[in-house]
């Protein structure tokens, strides 16, 4: 008799932040027998591991180095599981303008945001199918070029429109992709940030919500079948300002509240 796939959940940045509490709250789901967890931190991955009920496995890999997605799209090949859940929630950003930003944390967002995401969808989805769930960690920076978050404005301009693109050409799968653009979060995110030559350009982080308040959102959006999360009311006024006002506009609101 064929045996089925094991189902299993594929969850980058898994050690801390928004990957962590992705894979809290899919463990409590319960929809896979297995978690794959991704970030570069093999102690911190442990940990997160031994918190949950479902069978979870460590996979430290800095995903910047495109071998290790090599590596990881070969694991899945061999082994062939039913890939229920891709989160990719690895990714950084770094304050500042064009000229505080080193080229290597610039070279480092773009493969860690665009380059990663996009090896790991590709790696995914030969794997999955009806009932399975992509979600791309973007950012309400998304909707806005954001002068000295530039950068990293730029890349989740990117995801979102891959992720949008692509839950196009996924209609009738059943599979089903969301991007997900919070504002700020309480993450370990601003203290990455602030170490740059200009860590200081960007103040206060106004609104910042909780973690769980995000993922929570996030995983009823796409189970509603949106294209893209919000998960909070300032980041669906951001999204309706960033369609109706020119960019001009928009990024002079930014120079505002950047300084606050």
């Amino acid at each position: 008799m064929h045996q089925p796939s094991k189902r299993i959940a594929v969850i980058t940045g898994a050690s801390s932040g928004m990957g962590r509490e992705f894979a809290r709250q899919i463990d409590l789901l319960q929809q896979a027998d297995e978690l794959w967890l991704i970030a570069r931190g093999e102690e911190a991955l442990r940990d997160v591991a031994a918190s949950l009920t479902t069978p979870a496995r460590c996979l430290p890999a800095d995903l910047t180095d495109a071998e290790a997605c090599h590596a990881i799209a070969r694991l899945l090949d061999e082994e062939a599981p039913f890939v229920s859940f891709l989160v990719n929630a690895a990714g950084f950003g770094k304050f500042g303008d064009w000229s505080a930003i080193d080229e290597a944390d610039a070279e480092a967002m773009i493969d860690l945001n665009c380059r990663a995401l996009v090896a790991l969808t590709r790696a995914c989805l030969p794997h999955m199918g009806r009932g399975s769930h992509v979600i791309e960690l973007c950012s309400a920076s998304a909707f806005t070029p954001l002068p000295h978050l530039n950068v990293y404005a730029s890349t989740k301009a990117f995801v979102l429109s891959y992720t949008r693109a692509l839950r196009w050409e996924l209609h009738g799968t059943g599979i089903t992709a969301t991007a997900v653009c919070p504002t700020w979060v309480k993450t370990g995110f601003e203290k990455v940030a602030r170490q740059s030559g200009a860590g200081h350009d960007v103040g206060h982080l106004l609104g910042a919500q909780d973690a769980a308040t995000v993922v929570s959102r996030a995983l009823a959006a796409n189970r509603a079948h949106l294209a893209v999360a919000t998960c909070s009311p300032q980041a669906l006024a951001l999204r309706v300002l960033g369609k109706v006002l020119p960019h001009c506009v928009t990024m002079a609101g930014w120079e505002a509240v950047r300084r606050v």
